[in-house]
């Protein structure tokens, strides 16, 4: 390789170190993920200021941020990269099949019910690729943890993210047969401290209820005696007869269509932010990503198959 070629190659690889840092906000992050030392990531960045003339980092004992030359070096650093590799794709027409590691992070249930069935028929159409998959219903960093793919409830604020609604999704308020014989049925939200509610918590607080009326959009914090953080543990307590719930489309579809469980105070229900997939922005979407969107397509249609 001529000293020129091997010039830009030290540039391309300075370029995509500095990204990786911006995105994961650590030069240890980014030395674990490039297989490299963490003085080697600040090689890079030195070199490419040095280069540059600029600063592009601020850093601190405790945080890096970018200086407003690093902002325009970033954005720019991207487009380069993009380009890069989407060449190097092009000129792959040999590895157009999925194949490598796809990592994939979903929420509990949704992601045992629903995702889960989609990934064993991914698996046996495409055997050259092997799927982590992490189940919580936390949000993570996806770019900072290394996730090709995220299955989320709702929006994305993150201008790194492309989002592809999946599935439209509601919330429904809803309580068994059973206890509306006995308890009855409430007929507007005020008369919900009257009955007994199902609550459950997330990080630690009690995740109120949603609604829509007449004054438009309001939030419910139940006072209910028993507080859980399973959804699937709430939906037990309450098709046993002890309880009114608001869970998702998803959990108790089925129970509904089946008659165990009854709605009550639909004319509030709310609708939610939809299913969505969210993946970094890429001009060119690797093809282990893009059968696994299609999978969606292919099964899903853009509907909720759970009502």
């Amino acid at each position: 390789m001529s000293n020129k070629s091997s010039l830009i190659m030290d540039n391309l690889f300075d370029l995509k170190v500095f990204v990786d840092v911006v995105e994961t906000s650590s030069f240890t992050k980014s030395s674990e993920k490039l297989e490299i030392s963490r003085s080697a990531v600040g090689k890079c960045i030195a070199r490419l200021e040095t280069r540059l003339q600029v600063r592009l980092l601020n850093r601190t004992t405790r945080s890096i941020s970018l200086s407003d030359e690093g902002h325009t070096v970033y954005e720019s650093a991207l487009k380069i990269l993009y380009e890069v590799e989407n060449v190097e794709n092009i000129l792959s027409q040999g590895q157009l099949e999925p194949r490598g590691l796809l990592r994939i992070t979903a929420p509990i249930v949704l992601g045992r019910q629903y995702i889960l069935p989609l990934i064993q028929i991914y698996l046996q159409r495409w055997p050259e690729v092997q799927i982590d998959m992490d189940l919580s219903d936390n949000y993570c960093d996806l770019i900072g943890e290394g996730f090709d793919i995220a299955i989320r409830i709702g929006g994305n604020d993150d201008n790194r993210l492309v989002r592809k609604i999946l599935a439209p999704h509601r919330f429904i308020t809803c309580a068994s047969p059973e206890y509306i014989k006995n308890y009855g049925i409430p007929t507007n939200i005020n008369e919900l401290k009257n009955h007994k509610t199902l609550s459950f918590r997330h990080r630690g607080n009690s995740v109120p209820w949603q609604f829509n009326t007449e004054q438009g959009y309001q939030r419910y914090l139940t006072k209910g005696r028993l507080l859980l953080n399973d959804t699937e543990a709430i939906l037990d307590v309450a098709l046993k007869g002890h309880g009114i719930c608001q869970l998702g489309a998803f959990l108790v579809g089925k129970y509904i269509s089946r008659g165990d469980l009854i709605p009550v105070l639909s004319e509030y229900s709310k609708p939610e932010y939809p299913i969505c997939a969210l993946y970094p922005t890429k001009r060119y979407l690797p093809p282990k990503v893009r059968q696994f969107l299609n999978l969606f397509d292919e099964y899903w249609g853009g509907k909720a198959i759970w009502d």
